[in-house]
């Protein structure tokens, strides 16, 4: 994506890759290349008017508010719950900065940052921006995607960065042109969803042969762990129906529980160089600060669905869709990544 001066909304200059709604109301032309109409996949046209993208084939229009454009539908009961509960989430813990380099570092800190100078990057279910603020910096062009609220939080976030633009999308039917894309990414989104399948096909179609896809997704715990994980379904079955408010409440009382009879001895075992430590439940909570370990906890009781999966199930997830030199590892979690081969041809899209 070519570089743009960001600006403020009220200025008509590009902020966040789009032009503001309330001056001209046009996407950048580099952005609008790459969406097309989720109706029929044709492309789309930035009205005269502004404040909407038309498709001149089938005239569904998709609103412009914010900057962003707006693709997200109707949802069942439980993609409502699903889209609400990450909304919330993401607009009350907003601060990318509190955890932004020790969790990129976890999830990408294996790339090639100085090579990625002439990528095109997919942030695929972005949250409030903080992968994308982090890698940002390093690429050609990256679009950020989330269905919830969470993508003004990471307009926001993201504003300063002029080679990346935020849309208002579903991850199930990402409304963008197939094989536009260099690598693109999903941490921690796609086991929340019905059918991680069909969502990983339909990211794998938008990455240009030779490209790349990564993901993140829980993974099945064994042995007492799993008794663990247990007792927490069993909790969920009551916290996912609860108010956002009081969950996030109780979240934070559970998270002092943490924090103070875990976290605390765990710091202070692994000063005292004890072997083992690391192999223990939430250690991973040691190199983060308190609201990272709060965050967390809401995101584990409030999320309606939460999918498991054992290593060769990822591999096989990835495989599936069609990628090679499929590699999957271990990082409080399963990260997976594959390469998609040349003379593979879009299931989808244009």
């Amino acid at each position: 994506m070519a570089a743009e001066a960001p600006g403020r909304a009220d200025s008509g200059r590009a902020v966040n890759g789009l032009r503001s709604a309330t001056s001209t109301g046009l996407v950048r032309r580099v952005l609008l290349e790459l969406l097309i109409c989720p109706r029929c996949g044709s492309g789309l046209h930035a009205a005269p008017h502004g404040g909407t993208l038309v498709c001149p084939r089938c005239q569904n229009e998709v609103p412009i508010r914010a900057g962003i454009p707006r693709f997200v539908e109707t949802l069942d009961d439980m993609g409502a719950r699903t889209q609400a509960s990450f909304g919330y989430e993401w607009t009350h813990f907003d601060d990318w900065t509190a955890s932004g380099e020790a969790n990129f570092q976890q999830y990408f800190g294996d790339l090639d940052l100085g090579g990625m100078g002439d990528a095109r990057v997919l942030d695929a279910g972005c949250g409030m921006g903080r992968h994308a603020r982090m890698l940002g910096p390093h690429v050609r062009g990256l679009v950020a995607l989330d269905f919830s609220a969470a993508i003004d939080r990471a307009a926001e976030n993201l504003v300063d960065l002029p080679n990346v633009a935020c849309i208002q999308a579903d991850v199930m039917a990402p409304p963008l042109r197939s094989e536009s894309f260099d690598l693109v990414y999903s941490m921690g989104v796609l086991h929340h969803l019905h059918d991680t399948a069909r969502a990983i096909a339909g990211l794998v179609r938008l990455v240009r042969p030779g490209g790349r896809f990564r993901v993140y997704l829980y993974w099945q715990p064994e042995g007492w762990r799993r008794t663990v994980l247990a007792a927490v379904n069993a909790c969920r079955r009551v916290t996912t129906r609860l108010p956002f408010g009081l969950l996030r409440a109780l979240c934070w009382m559970l998270s002092v529980g943490l924090w103070v009879g875990v976290i605390a001895p765990y710091r202070l075992l692994q000063r005292l160089d004890i072997r083992g430590v690391r192999r223990l439940p939430l250690f991973q909570y040691t190199m983060y600060p308190f609201t990272i370990l709060y965050n967390d906890q809401f995101d584990r009781f409030s999320a309606p669905l939460e999918k498991r999966y054992r290593a060769d199930e990822v591999r096989e997830l990835l495989e599936s869709a069609g990628l090679v030199d499929v590699r999957v590892w271990p990082r409080y979690g399963w990260m997976a990544e594959g390469m998609k081969p040349h003379g593979v041809l879009p299931t989808a899209g244009h």
